[in-house]
């Protein structure tokens, strides 16, 4: 029985590498001949493009995680898993386009942290459909380490949000939020792995052949976002000015989902397999990035394009990045005794669902004042939580 299991998972695992490479190459083909094409096909093509070059970096990602160690590499796998945000982001700061340099990566946080605390409500809505009863589920102790790094850049994020700009020292604070993140999982202990499918056909492969294949599926999935991400939002800026909507919304709504699709499917077959908390895990963890990496790189670029050692943050992108710091500060409250709840659940998919089918800034007022509201209700009654998210960051990890 084994052996045909094992054959049927093995073309499953190819089938899926070989489409998801099939829809990066359509990405690169379109870029190739996109002058000649409509600008709404085209943005099509480059968006599926750079859904397929996503899943192949997340696939990389996963894998390189389990084979490849060091601090540099752990840095440039760091890095690599959110190329497609961190280019697009970048590239709006190089410009000095800082009217919409905040769009994606609030779009992005808030998807993967709405994600993470809505957990609790695909598991009930999964185990009704199985007739059964929703198991309640608890975070590892180790998510505390996710949880306390969201929690500090969140308040560091408070005074940027009042002052109204982004400083390339508080880059550099951001940047090496990260560096202590990362050792941290680094040196701390380990938990059972979420590889499965691609990730794990890879770490299936001849050891002489493994590295090298993960290596190159990253490099080759690398080039591909470089070359496609660019265009495809010129050509959905493009789209949307002609059907009339927003830029900013455009860049905040749209693209995240194509960025953070692999995230979603990843946790979605986790949760199918009833291992919800290692879902939360993937969300956090991607959020962490984007708080720290993804924000941090936003003023440096900004400086080395011209700009000056501030980025100035007004009007729509201030009060998006309130939005943001409210929603992170919420879910870490409800998440900080590591048992997710139904409820918070509820709360929070509500407040995004209204906004988002009410894009005014007095609904994103309302949202932010109710989730301010909510997060700090939450941190009195949990009070004694907070201590250990501290000591998660900054205590010295065992050595075991």
């Amino acid at each position: 029985m084994s052996g045909p299991a094992r054959t049927d998972a093995s073309v499953r695992w190819h089938q899926h590498l070989g489409f998801a490479a099939g829809c990066a190459g359509l990405g690169v083909i379109i870029h190739l001949v996109g002058r000649a094409l409509p600008v709404g096909l085209a943005t099509i093509g480059l968006g599926i493009g750079l859904v397929g070059a996503s899943f192949l970096l997340a696939w990389a990602v996963d894998a390189g995680e389990a084979v490849f160690s060091g601090g540099i590499v752990l840095a440039a796998i760091a890095l690599i898993a959110i190329l497609p945000e961190f280019i697009i982001e970048v590239r709006f700061a190089f410009l000095l386009e800082d009217e919409l340099v905040t769009a994606n990566m609030t779009g992005a946080t808030r998807l993967l942290l709405t994600g993470a605390l809505a957990l609790p409500l695909m598991v009930a809505f999964l185990a009704s459909r199985r007739k059964e009863r929703a198991a309640p589920f608890h975070l590892a102790a180790n998510r505390r380490l996710e949880l306390g790094i969201l929690l500090i850049t969140s308040v560091f994020a408070i005074q940027i949000t009042i002052l109204g700009h982004l400083t390339v020292a508080d880059g550099i604070i951001l940047i090496a939020l990260y560096g202590i993140y990362a050792r941290r999982v680094q040196t701390g202990s380990h938990e059972e792995s979420a590889a499965f499918g691609v990730p794990a056909g890879l770490l299936s492969l001849p050891g002489q052949y493994r590295r090298a294949a993960i290596a190159a599926l990253g490099l080759l999935a690398s080039g591909v976002v470089v070359m496609v991400a660019h265009p495809f939002v010129d050509a959905l800026l493009d789209t949307g000015a002609a059907l009339g909507f927003d830029p900013y919304f455009l860049i905040q709504s749209v693209v995240p989902l194509a960025t953070e699709a692999p995230e979603f499917v990843i946790v979605a077959v986790l949760v199918a397999n009833q291992r919800p908390a290692l879902g939360v895990a993937v969300f956090l963890a991607s959020a962490v990035s984007q708080w720290t990496l993804g924000m941090g790189a936003l003023p440096l670029a900004y400086f080395a394009g011209g700009g000056g050692p501030s980025m100035p943050i007004a009007g729509p992108g201030q009060l998006e990045l309130a939005l943001t710091v409210a929603l992170t500060l919420f879910a870490v409250a409800a998440l900080a005794y590591l048992r997710p709840q139904r409820i918070d659940a509820a709360l929070c998919v509500g407040i995004l669902v209204i906004h988002f089918i009410y894009p005014v800034a007095f609904v994103r007022v309302v949202a932010s004042f109710v989730l301010f509201v909510f997060a700090i209700d939450l941190f009195i009654d949990r009070r004694r939580a907070i201590g250990p998210l501290f000591k998660a960051v900054f205590s010295r990890p065992s050595r075991r």
